[in-house]
């Protein structure tokens, strides 16, 4: 059994011989997160699905305006509106 890097089985083998109760004082000192992670934050997801949505409900077809020239100026306004969340 080498000191510097124990194999699984040299573990094994020194697991073997101690007792259960040898064992569960060794675990004992192990620290273990007792508050682990129990909420994700989606906030930042749901705002740019959000963003999304609102833009896309509010764009319109480059084919409904006379020019593209209007058509762009159109959606840059939609655009800017979405991105300050101001429902059009």
């Amino acid at each position: 059994m080498s000191d510097e890097n124990p194999t699984l089985k040299d573990i094994e083998a020194m697991l073997a011989i101690l007792k259960p109760e040898q064992i569960a004082g060794m675990m004992k000192g192990i620290p273990v997160n007792k508050h682990p992670i129990t909420k994700i934050d989606y906030s930042a997801r749901i705002r740019r699905m959000a963003i999304s949505q609102l833009y896309f409900k509010s764009a319109i077809c480059p084919h409904q305006v006379g020019s593209f020239e209007e058509y762009k100026e159109h959606d840059e306004g939609i655009r800017q509106q979405a991105m300050s969340m101001v429902d059009a």
